[in-house]
């Protein structure tokens, strides 16, 4: 039994679903951070929790993968835990089940505490007694470290919105992956299924940036089935690589 385990049950509404009426890449996200904020606010980590000690949370690293993605209209559950902190890091693990309580998706999350205006890294070893929180329950994946190297090509630009903000006024971490999205054609859309979706945010984003998209033509690869696309965000204004993503896929 996964003891300190949280659930969260969600039916997937048309507001979380793409154009072939599933459960998209971008909705699996944020019902993922929904679930992963509740969890902290029961247990003491919450946002207005950590505001008042004058610190937030940031997402370094994330590594999704789904064996099916739902339809319109079906329940999932989420189901999030905490391993012990690894130096400076939280690991975060979930577990996504149908409605037939079979595990469809997995995730794991790395996280870091800084403090509020100086965005110094916190030592969580001290922040509080893990014991009482953390689970014995195995990640079921690891996180990548996704290089940012040789030749790429440029696919969008997208300028940061008031609405692409979280409660900490920096670019919400589902934001990166719908830009990605919207910028590879239509037509692949309907010829590709997503396998998994890792991501390595490197910098925050704020309101104001301009942000370009683009695929790397060094580290990707295809075949006649499948194929591994990784792309990288980069601020215009000074050329900084704030998020590097890679896409596993396969042909319909």
């Amino acid at each position: 039994m996964n003891t300190n385990a949280w659930n969260e049950t969600f039916k997937i509404s048309s507001q979380s679903v793409n154009a072939r009426g599933v459960l998209g890449l971008f909705g699996l996200l944020n019902l993922i951070q929904e679930t992963a904020w509740l969890h902290a606010s029961r247990i003491g980590f919450g946002a207005d929790q950590m505001a008042r000690d004058n610190m937030y949370w940031v997402l370094t690293r994330q590594h999704t993968q789904m064996n099916r993605w739902p339809d319109f209209g079906e329940t999932i559950r989420i189901q999030t835990w905490l391993r012990p902190p690894e130096g400076a890091f939280v690991l975060r693990g979930f577990k996504i089940f149908d409605s037939q309580d079979e595990c469809i998706g997995h995730c794991t999350t790395t996280f870091l505490a800084l403090e509020q205006g100086s965005g110094k890294i916190l030592a969580v070893d001290k922040m509080r007694p893990w014991e009482d929180v953390i689970s014995t329950e195995p990640l079921t994946l690891e996180t990548e470290k996704i290089p940012v190297r040789g030749e790429y090509q440029k696919l969008a630009q997208f300028a940061v919105r008031n609405s692409d903000l979280d409660i900490n006024q920096h670019v919400n971490n589902a934001k990166y992956a719908q830009w990605i999205l919207d910028s590879i054609p239509f037509e692949l859309h309907k010829v590709l299924k997503l396998n998994s979706y890792s991501v390595n945010f490197l910098a925050e984003t704020y309101l104001g940036d301009t942000v370009e998209i683009e695929k790397s033509l060094s580290d990707s690869s295809q075949s006649d089935l499948s194929g591994s696309t990784v792309y990288r965000g980069v601020r215009t204004s000074d050329g900084k690589n704030l998020f590097t993503a890679r896409l596993n896929w396969e042909r319909r």
